[in-house]
């Protein structure tokens, strides 16, 4: 990729600190590389830019303590460009002191005493106007057309004057609170946060200390801080579920009916919501007013200032090409398996998972980049990351209980992707699931133990922390259990994991690029699924140790049922851990083509109540089929046994 020229430099800034829709709007500007490309980015960009100021407007309009009133016109219907450059303008106007007046004065009133004054209200104004014009020409449009309006109408720098217009308002802070825990002994609030500044689909979670006396009123939602208050942006920007991406993103009021709301990504994913939207959008605009947050460092900043300080590095960073992707430095087949994941076609590798992967971008934030190093990289580029094993798998020896010495694989130094394909085949070879294959576990259905290798496996990868160099990650399987640990505690306290509590993961590139291949979904589904299939198979649920202090956490699954001994023969056979009861049972099954739960008793000896118990989990495994009120055992076990 070129070096960025100063006429670009605006876009690069923008995409590198601005709030994550403006940021990933001006980014996309920044790549188009055809004149039709650009001019519909840049008018894309406007109304995104539009949209994030008339939310913040209105928030902080809301957060006012003086009882003023603006006149508003009522929103319904289809929200367009125009209404909320309109709702921006009219928030302007409004007499009421509120944490956003000046910068919202500065870029959409001109005075005469205030250079660049009203100059983000007149160049949205001439994009809108542009847009309007060109209508259902833009479809269309070709690169010829698209030259006469870029010479013509100028429209990127009409957009680069709007982002000037609103730099007070573009580099204060958004962020989520997804916790929020009280330190008694230091009377302090620890908070996880999501800085959602730049262009990352995915930031990772980060966490800041605040003053006792200072808190945030509410978890999982935008603010934007502003000096020292946090403003917050619901119902204009919720936090929610993007079902395209399979993430958490933010979702921007679109429409505004009776009974709903309707909102949608930087994409354009709509998303009904019901439950109250309406309503409270329509107390905002008669009048309603609510507090903001006052928000305090230890160290007596705000969290402006903060953002502030970080900033700079960002910026100084982003001059110097830093977080340029070098696919150099990836193991090519590594690459190549995975781009046929995302698509069987995959004629080129490198273009198919920037796009899908990293949203057109060639250049990415530092931590992206080690992840994509850790997901991708030649062995000596993972070496160079780690400074230690990447995973440690051992079956145990129950006579001994240490690791039987030619049941071993240590993975040195391969990449996360080859070391999820060995850790399968490893788990598959040595628990009887000899059928499962690295590319099954996009394959969100299936027996008990086939779910816990998928969630073990993925949950470990994209969970650890990386920068944690002392001790690989292990798993180790014994007759009647299977034990995992890894560096890094969990960001969900124990007790929430199990009722399948969402947060962002702490290396968020690694979990998107499995979600997008089908090995993972949104977080917090992978624990919840396996503790459900354990209710239903009548196992212990999986039991957790997350130790902060120690920086580590280890998963424990028994597959023992009640402590009863694990069948062998079955085990072997088809990899099934079954108990005693539940082998009389199958055997029982396999000597008939089709038995009933009479004959079964007959057979077994067990009482009824056994029987229906056992047959419930055979059915759950996928080892017996039930036809009303027959059984017969599932077609690949009855061709495993000829």
């Amino acid at each position: 990729m070129a070096e960025t020229t100063v006429d670009q430099w605006p876009l690069r800034r923008g995409s590198l600190i601005y709030p994550s829709p403006v940021a990933i709007a001006c980014g996309r500007v920044f790549r188009a590389r055809t004149a039709p490309d650009r001019v519909h980015a840049c008018l894309k960009a406007a109304e995104v830019l539009t949209r994030y100021l008339a939310a913040v407007a209105v928030a902080s309009f809301a957060s006012r303590d003086d009882g003023a009133d603006a006149k508003l016109s009522e929103l319904s219907g289809n929200l367009s460009f125009g209404r909320f450059l309109t709702m921006v303008q009219e928030i302007t106007a409004a007499r009421g002191q509120h944490p956003a007046q000046q910068p919202l004065r500065h870029a959409f009133r001109f005075s005469k005493r205030e250079e660049g004054s009203g100059g983000t209200n007149e160049a949205l104004i001439q994009l809108l106007t542009l847009r309007n014009r060109l209508g259902h020409e833009l479809a269309t449009l070709d690169e010829t057309r698209a030259g006469i309006v870029e010479a013509e109408e100028r429209p990127l720098d009409a957009l680069v004057l709007a982002l000037n217009g609103a730099e007070a308002l573009l580099t204060l802070p958004l962020f989520v609170v997804e916790q929020q825990d009280w330190v008694k002994k230091d009377a302090v609030f620890v908070l996880r946060r999501l800085l959602l500044m730049g262009e990352s689909f995915d930031p990772p979670p980060t966490f800041v200390v605040v003053q006792g006396e200072s808190s945030i009123e509410s978890l999982r939602i935008p603010y934007l801080a502003i000096g020292e208050y946090c403003v917050q942006l619901p119902p204009w920007i919720l936090w929610g579920i993007d079902e395209q991406r399979k993430n958490q993103s933010l979702l921007f009021l679109d429409s505004v009916e009776v009974d709903k709301t309707v909102y949608c990504t930087i994409d354009g994913n709509k998303q009904d919501m019901v439950g109250g939207q309406s309503e409270a959008i329509r107390d905002f605009f008669r009048g309603v007013s609510r507090p903001s947050d006052r928000v305090l460092l230890v160290d007596g900043r705000h969290l402006a200032q903060e953002w502030a300080d970080h900033r700079e590095r960002i910026e100084e960073n982003g001059r110097r090409q830093d977080g340029l992707v070098d696919w150099g430095i990836f193991d090519t087949a590594t690459v190549r398996w995975y781009a046929e994941r995302l698509d069987g076609d995959a004629a080129e590798p490198h273009a198919l998972i920037r796009e899908r992967l990293l949203d057109g971008r060639f250049l990415v934030e530092p931590d992206e980049l080690r992840q994509l190093r850790l997901l991708f990289g030649t062995r000596a580029t993972v070496r160079g990351e780690l400074q230690r094993d990447v995973l440690d798998l051992r079956v145990i020896d129950p006579r001994t209980m240490r690791p039987a010495k030619d049941k071993r694989d240590t993975v040195e130094s391969a990449n996360l992707i080859e070391a999820l394909k060995r850790a399968v085949r490893f788990f598959a070879a040595h628990t009887g699931l000899k059928d499962v294959d690295p590319e099954d576990l996009s394959k969100t259905e299936g027996t008990i133990d086939y779910l816990t290798l998928r969630e073990i496996f993925v949950n470990q990868t994209i969970h650890q922390d990386y920068r944690d160099s002392t001790a690989a990650a292990q798993i180790e399987i014994y007759p009647d259990r299977v034990t995992v640990f890894n560096t890094g505690y969990s960001l969900v306290p124990t007790d929430k994991l199990l009722e399948g509590s969402k947060s962002q993961s702490r290396n968020p590139m690694i979990a998107r690029a499995l979600r997008l291949i089908g090995f993972a979904e949104i977080s917090g589904s992978g624990i919840r699924a396996v503790h459900r299939a354990c209710q239903q198979a009548r196992r212990r649920a999986p039991t957790f140790e997350s130790d902060k202090d120690a920086n580590t956490f280890a998963l424990m699954l028994d597959w023992s049922e009640g402590g009863v001994d694990v069948d062998n023969y079955w085990l072997t056979l088809v990899g099934a851990h079954l108990s005693q009861a539940q082998a009389k049972v199958l055997n029982a099954i396999a000597e008939s083509p089709s038995v009933t739960i009479a004959v079964i008793e007959t057979s077994t000896g067990l009482d009824a109540d056994d029987v229906i118990e056992a047959l419930d989990y055979l059915v759950l495994q996928v080892l017996v089929e039930q036809d009303e009120s027959n059984y017969r055992l599932a077609p690949h076990i009855r061709e495993k046994l000829g």
